[in-house]
C-alpha cells in the first residue's frame, strides 16, 4: 500500500506538471499578446503547433516505453520539459517564445501514453479506478496553476510563471527514481506492429472521438479565461479562478469516471460525460451570464470532460492486445492532443474576426458531432464480448 501511495503521489505530481507547463498560457494570453506585440490569432497558431507536437510526440512515447521502460521514459519526459522552460529567460519576441513552447511540447509529449501503459499493466483488474486516482491527483495539482500563473505573471512577469513550473518539473523528475512498480520488461525491440494495430476492430471510432473531444477540451482550456475577460467583462483574477474551478471539479470527474467505468462499463460513462459537456456549453452560451451561471458551467463541464479520460483509457485497455498497449495509447493521445489542438488556431482566428463569444460557439457545434460518435461507440462496444478485451 505504501509503495502504491508513493507511486501515485509522484506520478500524480508529474501528471499535474506535464499539463501545468501549458496551463500557464490561457490566463496570461492577453498579457503575452501585448508583451510580444502579436495577435490572438498568432498565439492561437503557436498554441496549435505546440499541442500538435505534444500529440504527435505521443506516437513515439508509447513505443519508446515498450522498448526501454515506462518509468525511464516518464522521467526523461518531465525532466527535459522542465529544462526547456528555462528558454523563457531570454524570451523577448514571438520566435523565442515559439521555440520554448515547442521544446517543452516535444519532451512533455512522451508522458501520457507512457504513464497510461504503466498503470494499465500494473493494475489490470482495476484499470479505470487506478487511472481515475492517477488523473485526479494530476487535476488536484493543476487546480491552482491558472491562478498562481496569473498572479506571478502580474506581480513579476509572465515569463516567471513558465520558469516556476519548469523548476518544479525538474524537481519531480529527480524524485521519480523512487518509483517501484511491476510492469512488463522492456523489449528492446524497435519494430512497431502498425499493421496489427490497424486491424483492431472499430478502433477508428475511438480515434474520431478523441479528435473531437480534444478540440473541445483545447478550445475551452485556451480561450475560456479570454471568454470571461473580453466576452463577459469579468476581471482577470476571476477568469483565472474560473479555469482553476474546472480543474477542481475535474478531480471528482476523474474519480467518478474511473470507478464508474469499472462498475458499469466505460461506454456508459463516456455517453454520460459527453452529454454533460454538451449541456454545460449550452448553459454558458444560452443563459444570461452571471456568477452562478459561470460556476454551474465549471461544475458540469469540469466533472463531465474529465470523467471521459479514465473511461476512455479503460476502454482502450479492454479492446487492445497487451503488447500493443503503448502504441494504442500513443495514437489515441495524438488524435486528442495533436489533431484536437487545431481548436486553438480556429478559435484564435474567430476571436480576432468575430469576437470570442462567437468563437466559443464552435465548441458547441463540435459537441453535437461528438455526441453522435459517442452513440456509435456505445452501440459498438457496449457488449460483454467487447468489454472483456483481447
Amino acid at each position: 500500500m505504501n509503495r502504491n501511495l508513493v507511486t501515485f503521489g509522484i506520478l500524480g505530481a508529474a501528471h499535474s506538471l506535464n499539463h501545468s507547463l501549458f496551463l500557464v498560457l490561457p490566463p496570461l494570453l492577453g498579457n503575452i499578446a501585448q508583451g510580444l506585440g502579436v495577435s490572438f490569432q498568432t498565439l492561437g497558431l503557436v498554441a496549435t503547433a505546440t499541442y500538435f507536437i505534444y500529440g504527435i510526440g505521443a506516437l513515439a512515447g508509447g513505443p519508446l516505453s515498450d522498448m526501454i521502460g515506462s518509468v525511464k521514459v516518464a522521467r526523461i519526459s518531465i525532466g527535459l520539459a522542465g529544462v526547456s522552460s528555462l528558454l523563457f529567460l531570454v524570451c523577448r519576441e514571438i520566435y523565442t517564445f515559439s521555440a520554448a513552447m515547442f521544446l517543452m511540447a516535444i519532451w512533455a509529449s512522451f508522458y501520457h501514453p507512457t504513464a497510461n501503459k504503466l498503470i494499465a499493466q500494473a493494475f489490470p483488474s482495476k484499470v479505470g479506478s487506478a487511472m481515475g486516482i492517477h488523473n485526479a491527483a494530476g487535476n488536484a495539482g493543476q487546480v491552482l496553476t491558472p491562478t498562481v500563473a496569473f498572479l506571478l505573471g502580474v506581480a513579476i512577469d509572465w515569463r516567471a510563471s513558465f520558469i516556476f513550473f519548469g523548476l518544479l518539473s525538474i524537481g519531480t523528475a529527480y524524485l521519480m527514481d523512487r518509483i517501484v512498480i511491476d510492469e512488463d520488461a522492456p523489449t528492446g525491440e524497435r519494430k512497431i506492429a502498425l499493421s496489427e494495430f490497424l486491424r483492431i476492430p472499430h478502433f477508428w471510432q475511438i480515434l474520431l472521438f478523441n479528435a473531437l473531444i480534444g478540440f473541445i477540451f483545447r478550445g475551452v482550456e485556451v480561450f475560456f479565461p479570454t471568454f470571461l475577460r473580453l466576452g463577459q467583462g469579468y476581471t482577470g483574477e476571476f477568469a483565472a479562478i474560473g479555469s482553476s474551478m474546472i480543474l477542481l471539479f475535474g478531480v471528482a470527474g476523474q474519480l467518478i469516471g474511473g470507478r464508474g467505468s469499472d462498475k458499469v462499463g466505460p461506454t456508459k460513462i463516456l455517453l454520460g460525460a459527453v452529454v454533460g459537456v454538451f449541456v454545460s456549453l449550452l448553459v454558458l452560451l444560452l443563459v444570461p451570464t452571471s456568477y452562478p451561471v459561470v460556476i454551474a458551467f465549471t461544475f458540469i463541464y469540469g466533472v463531465a470532460v474529465f470523467a471521459h479520460q479514465p473511461s476512455m483509457t479503460n476502454l482502450v485497455s479492454r479492446v487492445t492486445p497487451r503488447h500493443l498497449m503503448g502504441l494504442s495509447y500513443g495514437v489515441m493521445f495524438f488524435f486528442s492532443f495533436g489533431l484536437g489542438s487545431v481548436a486553438a488556431a480556429v478559435l484564435g482566428w474567430l476571436t480576432d474576426g468575430y469576437g470570442v463569444v462567437f468563437a466559443f460557439w464552435s465548441n458547441a457545434v463540435v459537441a453535437v458531432a461528438l455526441l453522435g460518435v459517442t452513440l456509435l461507440i456505445y452501440r459498438t462496444f457496449d457488449k460483454p464480448s467487447s468489454e472483456s478485451g483481447s
